[in-house]
């Protein structure tokens, strides 16, 4: 029986082995945002039928596409706050693709108020942080448990990916904000760039989750991972970014393709032996 186990799987040796996911149906929950539209063409690009569910799509990316990547990438809408709507895009997806290879949760919300400083940040603003980037995180990961009919039987097993952050390994460095002001907030006027306690917290408690999932669902070949990504240059103040790249010792923040070859792994069975752990990519933010 244990020989078994080991003799049906396959080696991994040459690129297709490693990254084939021809076909696959992949979910990204935040998918119309920057990295997620990244992720959307990289893995279209490598087959994959992708689903990008979110509130809308901005399909102006497409222009960085071929037309052969634009027919494998679809559109869902979605509030991840809504357990409903949620369950829709499991259910359509699975239906329309004949099942669910992958799902990426790549939800950041920003609701007004998100840059306030600790002692003025609303309970309201907390809690709607909080529900889209860890409560809708729960409520997908249930969904695609509910639909998926036989898990021990799916040959190459489901990947669920969670992004987490940076802040959510270490603490961040709020001295890097100190020359900002509310108007060079790219996001928002209404305060200063910052990194408030609900991003630190909400992404910690999403490596938490991984953990918790990945010790109960690997009997089901049902891998879960967190990517860890640092900062990605948005056209920041200046005196912001030079304060973060001061402290990177590849001396750049990311650019927003700098996380495609992690997604690509994380999705194949390149990563098939993976499950429960950090994929850390910061430029080395967080290794002093």
């Amino acid at each position: 029986m244990t020989k078994k186990i080991y003799d049906q799987l396959k080696p991994l040796v040459n690129q297709n082995d490693l990254f084939d996911i021809q076909d696959n149906g992949i979910v990204i929950f935040g998918g119309n945002g920057k990295m997620g539209q990244q992720f959307a063409i990289t893995l279209a690009a490598s087959g994959a039928n992708v689903i990008i569910a979110d509130l809308a799509f901005d399909d102006s990316f497409f222009s960085l596409c071929s037309s052969d990547i634009q027919k494998k990438i679809h559109f869902f809408e979605c509030d991840v706050s809504n357990e409903t709507e949620i369950s829709m895009v499991i259910e359509k997806t699975t239906s329309e693709f004949g099942g669910i290879d992958s799902l990426i949760y790549n939800v950041m919300a920003k609701p007004k108020g998100y840059y306030k400083k600790l002692d003025s940040y609303s309970l309201e603003c907390w809690n709607k942080v909080m529900d889209a980037n860890l409560s809708g995180a729960f409520l997908a990961v249930k969904e695609l448990l509910n639909q998926i009919s036989s898990l021990e039987n799916k040959e190459k097993g489901t990947s669920i990916i969670l992004t987490s952050s940076t802040y959510g390994v270490s603490g961040p460095d709020q001295r890097i904000y100190d020359g900002c002001n509310m108007e060079s907030n790219i996001y928002t006027q209404d305060d200063p760039l910052c990194t408030p306690l609900s991003y630190s917290a909400s992404k910690s408690a999403l490596i938490g989750m991984v953990k918790y999932l990945a010790s109960s669902l690997g009997k089901h070949n049902v891998r879960v991972n967190a990517l860890v990504p640092g900062g990605i240059f948005d056209g920041q103040d200046e005196s912001f970014h030079q304060a973060y790249v001061d402290r990177v010792p590849l001396e750049r923040m990311a650019t927003m393709s700098d996380y495609n070859g992690a997604i690509l792994f994380l999705c194949s069975q390149a990563s098939r032996y993976m499950t429960g752990a950090n994929l850390v990519i910061d430029g080395g933010w967080t290794c002093r």
